[in-house]
């Protein structure tokens, strides 16, 4: 019989926001969201592809395996980092009270949580195909990828994909990147994250071991094509910095454009002296920040 299995939710989780973040109406491969679910092709442990459905019960998440042979320990592994249930949020209401346009926010969308990437190579791409272009366009370019060197599954007329390995995108050559509308350089920096993680170069394992964010930081912007935006969002979305902060993201100038009223972009300046009143939790306040512009 399939896998089922309950995964107990934290205090302040919301899967309805959770749900929302997962589906802003942009065309997303790699997951569908449809009817209070989600549902997801995974890559994890040593049994091949596995295909989850998540959805909420009472206290719980349940997880149905419909397809493949993952173990419940690894299911739940994936699910607890994916929607960052480690991390008590609790305190996160009372930080935000430090600022009354951010309190507001908080409690609007109270119950999101930091959902992450937990593939550090498809962190790593995703971020190089969304640098300098609108979100829409980002998608495209994503699903061209994935369909033309990832791997799929079929389940109910529906088609799900998993983001490709490193060995798989070299299979692309520039050109080919070029015939899917990628410029010249972001097939040149996709093909050296690419050789990078073949040759043992970087690792969750390897950034996992420093200790301080900057440190990490600095170690990814050595990789051609990783500035400080896509430095950041990586620390944030697949190893959980919380002191991570997406510094010339679209999306937070934006919003904290949005949040204080203001007419024009905030500067650096700005910024920086409002996350400073919020030390361990800038990466959550990114995030929430980014909710608000729906």
């Amino acid at each position: 019989m399939p896998l089922s299995l309950s995964i107990p939710t934290p205090d302040n989780f919301s899967f309805k926001e959770c749900l929302w973040f997962l589906d802003r109406g942009f065309d997303d491969c790699l997951h569908k969201v449809q009817g209070g679910s989600v549902t997801k092709l995974l890559r994890i442990g040593s049994h091949g592809h596995s295909l989850l459905r998540i959805s909420e019960t009472v206290g719980a998440l349940r997880v149905d395996l419909l397809r493949g042979a993952a173990s419940e320990p690894e299911i739940v592994n994936y699910i607890t980092e994916w929607f960052d249930f480690g991390r008590n949020v609790g305190p996160l209401k009372t930080i935000a009270s430090r600022d009354p346009h951010l309190h507001q926010l908080v409690e609007k969308y109270w119950g999101l949580r930091l959902i992450s990437i937990p593939d550090l190579f498809e962190v790593l791409c995703w971020s190089i195909i969304g640098q300098q272009i609108n979100l829409t366009f980002a998608y495209k370019l994503k699903r061209s990828l994935v369909e033309a060197v990832g791997e799929s599954e079929t389940y109910e007329g529906d088609t799900y994909h998993v983001f490709p390995t490193p060995a798989q995108v070299l299979q692309l050559s520039f050109e080919d990147l070029k015939g899917m509308q990628y410029s010249t350089q972001k097939a040149r920096y996709l093909h050296i994250v690419a050789e990078a993680f073949l040759a043992g170069e970087i690792s969750v394992e390897k950034l996992s071991l420093m200790e301080s964010t900057p440190e990490m930081l600095k170690s990814l912007m050595n990789l051609k094509g990783v500035g400080e935006w896509t430095a950041n969002y990586v620390a944030m979305k697949c190893l959980r910095r919380p002191d991570a902060i997406t510094y010339g993201d679209a999306g937070l100038l934006n919003g904290y454009k949005q949040l204080k009223g203001l007419d024009r972009k905030p500067t650096r300046e700005e910024l920086e002296d409002f996350f400073r009143r919020f030390p361990g939790w800038e990466a959550y306040i990114v995030f929430y920040i980014w909710r608000s512009l729906a």
